[in-house]
């Protein structure tokens, strides 16, 4: 079994309505509470990264799927929305959409159209963030097919 660390460091001083740093090999970001659920909503924060993660892990798996079966002349545009909802005084990610939009060229419409739900679904057992929190979050795919 293949094996890879990913690796940040966060730091936190003070309390809730304090200001974080996250730090990763590639990624150096501001993070606290977003404002709207009481904080500062300086840079970004643990949900919005949460659905960032989850929408570009899919992105990256669905090209890939796609190009394996022979869709080359691609592109993608996603938009992701994660709805997190207030149960017993808990939030928790409920479920994340992602919204996507597949260009292709016309002649290989026909194609895609026959073998698209397939290679939606092996796109998401593909992805790592899918894998991770599937049983706990819900993720839906709504695809639109355009040349």
């Amino acid at each position: 079994m293949a094996q890879h660390d990913f690796k940040v460091t966060t730091q936190w001083q003070g309390g809730r309505e304090s200001v974080g740093q996250l730090k990763g090999d590639v990624l150096e970001e501001q993070v606290s509470i977003p404002s709207g659920l009481g904080g500062k909503g300086v840079g970004t924060n643990p949900d919005e990264m949460l659905v960032a993660a989850a929408s570009t892990c899919y992105i990256i798996s669905l090209a890939a799927v796609l190009e394996r079966s022979g869709f080359n002349d691609i592109q993608i545009t996603q938009q992701s929305i994660g709805r997190a909802s207030l149960d017993k005084g808990k939030f928790k990610m409920v479920e994340i959409t992602h919204y996507l939009e597949v260009k292709i060229d016309e002649a290989q419409l026909p194609k895609l159209k026959d073998k698209l739900s397939k290679l939606l679904q092996l796109a998401d057992r593909n992805c790592m963030i899918s894998n991770a929190i599937r049983g706990n979050v819900e993720v839906n795919i709504e695809p639109s097919l355009q040349n």
